[in-house]
């Protein structure tokens, strides 16, 4: 059984997500679900590698973005 899940992202991971969901022949809530399952088995907590990336970092990730798009 599915229950509906509503989540709030900026539009450009929306975009990313849509991407690589059709990349994979998958739903974004297949891709989400396969994130939280992988990570949940190990238990550990899934999310918990994203605050730990930023928790000390002064750049915001859309500078990262154009950063690294300038390199491009």
């Amino acid at each position: 059984m599915t229950t509906k899940l509503t989540l709030s992202v900026p539009l450009k991971f929306k975009r990313t997500a849509r991407r690589l969901s059709q990349r994979r022949g998958k739903s974004i809530s297949a891709l989400v679900v396969e994130l939280i399952e992988r990570e949940a088995a190990k238990e550990k907590d899934p999310f918990a590698k994203l605050s730990e990336i930023w928790k000390d970092n002064p750049i915001s990730a859309e500078e990262l973005r154009e950063r690294a798009w300038k390199r491009s």
